[in-house]
């Protein structure tokens, strides 16, 4: 029987901690992106009050939350490059993504970031789970 713990130690962490952040610090660089430019611009900001109305919410982040899990593969298949990809390196990769997720929502008042389509709810975290296990299901087999 092999070592769970041992495993876990020969992931590719260098390549996954900078993807996860990568990835939080994009969502969170665009939802205030967004936040600031509704403040300013009248349009956008009636916009996003007909987007962020109850059910079609649900909808846009979840859609958007899959898109960001599977920016997250992409990026770490072309830009970080790790050793082969398996997957207990995807559920690595998501709690890379859960880690940077829960840093900024503590910091992220601290840092003037405003969650409007990536809070941290169940939705991110089902969105973000299904994105990065959509993308990278060539490498289940493994």
């Amino acid at each position: 029987m092999s070592d769970p713990w041992q495993q876990f130690k020969a992931l590719p962490w260098r390549s996954l901690v900078p993807t996860g952040l990568l990835i939080t610090l994009m969502a969170a660089l665009f939802d205030t992106g967004l936040y600031y430019i509704a403040a300013t611009m009248t349009a956008v900001r009636e916009a996003l009050m007909i987007l962020l109305q109850s059910p079609l919410v649900l909808l846009i982040r979840l859609g958007l939350s899959i898109g960001l899990g599977m920016v997250a593969v992409i990026c770490l298949e072309v830009w970080f490059n790790p050793a082969p990809i398996y997957s207990a390196t995807l559920w690595a990769l998501f709690a890379c993504v859960l880690m940077g997720s829960i840093f900024f929502s503590f910091f992220g008042g601290t840092l003037g970031l405003r969650p409007l389509f990536f809070p941290l709810t169940d939705v991110f975290l089902i969105g973000t789970a299904v994105g990065i296990f959509w993308q990278g299901r060539r490498y289940w087999q493994y």
